[in-house]
């Protein structure tokens, strides 16, 4: 309700008149040429989707925002045995209330999108080296290839697992290093 409730009433920011207007030329026939001012492709061709399935308004153009802020609440469901169940209960009714979380699920930018694919890839990193099973692994490669198509601050997304991957590589002890190791090394990784 919070992500949805009048999300056509407000007129829009300059960045949404931007990204909605050139969302509705992909629609409407007339291409996407890609500016980096603009930063990725995948918020214009979500919103020209959306505009082909429900037309173009205010509200439709943001939608997939709105959709996104939701499945944002959702993730910390996934990171369940991590954090506990009170825990992903609790992060998930933070991300519901949280003024910017709730801002931003609600406006035609890219950050929902850069928090979504961010989060999911975390997931994926924990739970395939919680699990070892590759389709978490995945998991983590889907978004952050979609990362890429989003926004460039991609590089800072995704070097943050990096960094807690190396790191992890030479500072766990023990029967859980040895592990990690297995888990790394089932990705064809050498070192």
């Amino acid at each position: 309700v919070l992500r949805f409730w009048d999300l056509g009433a407000k007129a829009f920011h300059h960045d949404e008149s931007l990204h909605a207007f050139y969302s509705w030329r992909l629609f409407d026939g007339q291409g996407y040429v890609h500016d980096p001012m603009m930063h990725g492709p995948l918020l214009f061709e979500l919103n020209a989707l959306i505009y082909l399935v429900f037309g173009a308004s205010d509200f439709t153009a943001r939608l997939v925002p709105a959709l996104f802020g939701v499945a944002l609440i959702g993730l910390p469901f996934l990171l369940r045995h991590e954090l506990g169940r009170a825990g992903a209960i609790a992060a998930a009714v933070l991300f519901t209330v949280s003024p910017a979380f709730l801002y931003f699920s609600r406006f035609i930018r890219h950050d929902i999108y850069v928090d979504v694919f961010t989060l999911l890839m975390v997931i994926g990193v924990f739970r395939y080296l919680s699990t070892g099973q590759r389709s978490w692994f995945y998991t983590a490669c889907v978004p952050a290839a979609l990362l890429f198509a989003t926004k460039e601050d991609f590089f800072i997304s995704g070097f943050i697992p990096f960094v807690f991957l190396a790191a992890s590589w030479f500072l766990l002890r023990g029967e859980r290093r040895q592990l990690f190791h297995s888990r790394v090394r089932a990705l064809g990784v050498q070192a």
